[in-house]
C-alpha cells in the first residue's frame, strides 16, 4: 500500500455530526425578518450562532433552536424582569 493510502480512514459515520444548517434566506423566511434585521443582531450579540461557509453565512438548526428557547415569550405567572422588551 502506498503511504498516503495508509493515512486514509474509513468511517462509517457521517463526517459531519451538526444537525442541518440554514442559510440566511432560509433563518429570515423561518423567523419571518429582513437580513438587514439579522445583521443588526449579529452586530449587537443577539443572533443565533452564525458560520461562515465561503461568502455564505449560515446557522446550525440546533443553534437556532436554542436561540429560539432562550427568547420563548413570558407567561403572565412568570414574574416581570422589567426590560420590556419582550425577549
Amino acid at each position: 500500500m502506498t503511504a498516503h493510502l495508509e493515512l486514509m480512514v474509513t468511517r462509517d459515520e457521517p463526517p459531519l455530526t451538526h444537525t442541518p444548517m440554514w442559510t440566511l434566506d432560509e433563518l429570515c423566511e423561518k423567523v419571518r425578518v429582513s437580513h438587514e434585521t439579522v445583521h443588526t443582531w449579529r452586530k449587537r450579540g443577539t443572533a443565533p450562532k452564525a458560520y461562515v461557509i465561503g461568502r455564505h453565512l449560515m446557522f446550525e438548526e440546533s443553534d437556532v433552536r436554542a436561540w429560539l428557547d432562550a427568547r420563548t415569550a413570558r407567561t403572565d405567572d412568570e414574574p416581570s424582569t422589567g426590560s420590556g422588551s419582550g425577549w
